[in-house]
């Protein structure tokens, strides 16, 4: 990694000291328009550090061109694409037990730390951050869902009528038990061998939406076999599908998958990849600031904010486009979106 990187990742970790954990001082910059005493605490770790406050508009790990509504040829205010998701929370994942994944530091085998660590590291070892940042731990389907359908699909996968479809009726013709008993009600008399035809013939229609996309669904071509199987695993259960082999299923993920897993299924709906950013003035011309443009304009803390909050009161009074909010995504989540861009530039 050369010098400039780490300018980057110490710029990153200036950002982050002055207020991720802070969520008043995320609420102040929301009020006041990103002004507000942890923007000043930036300026002063910045002026202390020595670092330059300009950051390369660069894509985000992977995200690349227009948003999916440009490339649709609509506006936020058209469509439920990407806020269908809103209302729902972190579910309980309690009795997820997270694994160690081979090749780690021998630290738990989840995110929270990850990301903790990630931010202290930042600021004394900017050299090790890559490391952290790819380190591996076990993410659940559940998981998975939330980052990359949710946001259409809603929490329990029911979608939003007419415009967006459910998936549970897709997900349950893959089910051979389900699929018998809605022949047997029809008093359709099928055999094994008919049936287990029939819900192949359903699976393989499900992957392929995953894989392509539709009309008007993107296509989730990104997502690794292991990581659609435990994806499939979560939608069985929320279609009330009997649990199949993929019941329970963990994946190893690392911070950078999760930053690529949100900005991919999520953020990239509304979001350009690269381009200007947007103040308030702007946002009331429809003026949606491209990705690359957060983590150069605006602190960690203010970000979180602005995913888990949505758009502030003022801003809904103007008429212009609007955030929705994402309370379920974690600060650890968001703050993966936030460094995810300089896990392509190790």
């Amino acid at each position: 990694m050369n010098r400039m990187i780490y300018v980057v990742f110490a710029f990153a970790a200036s950002l982050a000291a002055a207020g991720f954990w802070l969520s008043a001082s995320g609420q102040d910059m929301q009020a006041n328009g990103g002004k507000g005493s942890a923007q000043l605490a930036t300026k002063m770790l910045i002026a202390n550090a020595g670092v330059k406050t300009e950051a390369p508009a660069t894509p985000i790990a992977s995200v690349q061109g227009p948003s999916w509504l440009k490339h649709l040829g609509l506006t936020v205010s058209q469509t439920r694409m990407g806020q269908a998701g809103a209302g729902g929370s972190v579910p309980n994942t309690s009795d997820k037990k997270p694994e160690l994944m081979v090749g780690t530091s021998g630290q738990p085998g989840s995110l929270k730390p990850i990301v903790r660590r990630l931010l202290a590291t930042l600021r004394t070892r900017p050299e090790e951050s890559p490391e952290i940042l790819n380190e591996k731990f076990t993410a659940a389907g559940s998981d998975l869902y939330r980052w990359n359908c949710q946001g259409c699909h809603g929490p329990d996968g029911s979608g939003v009528a007419p415009e967006i479809n459910s998936v549970l009726g897709p997900v349950q013709g893959t089910s051979a038990v389900l699929t018998k008993k809605r022949m047997e009600a029809r008093g359709i008399d099928a055999d094994d061998e008919v049936i287990n035809q029939v819900t192949e013939l359903a699976e393989a229609s499900l992957r392929d939406r995953l894989q392509h996309g539709g009309k008007s669904m993107p296509s989730f071509e990104y997502l690794r076999a292991d990581e659609v199987d435990a994806l499939i695993g979560h939608l069985e259960k929320l279609a009330g599908v009997p649990p199949t082999k993929r019941n329970g299923l963990l994946v190893p993920e690392s911070a950078a998958r999760v930053g690529e897993h949100i900005e991919r299924g999520t953020c990239h709906i509304c979001h350009d990849a690269t381009g200007p950013g947007a103040g308030q003035a702007s946002m009331k011309q429809g003026t949606i600031p491209s990705l690359a443009s957060l983590p150069r304009e605006h602190s960690l803390s203010g970000v979180v904010h602005q995913v888990q909050y949505g758009s502030c009161d003022v801003m809904k009074m103007t008429g212009g486009d609007v955030m929705p909010a994402y309370p379920y995504f974690t600060e650890e989540e968001i703050a993966a979106i936030y460094f995810s861009e300089y896990a392509a530039r190790r």
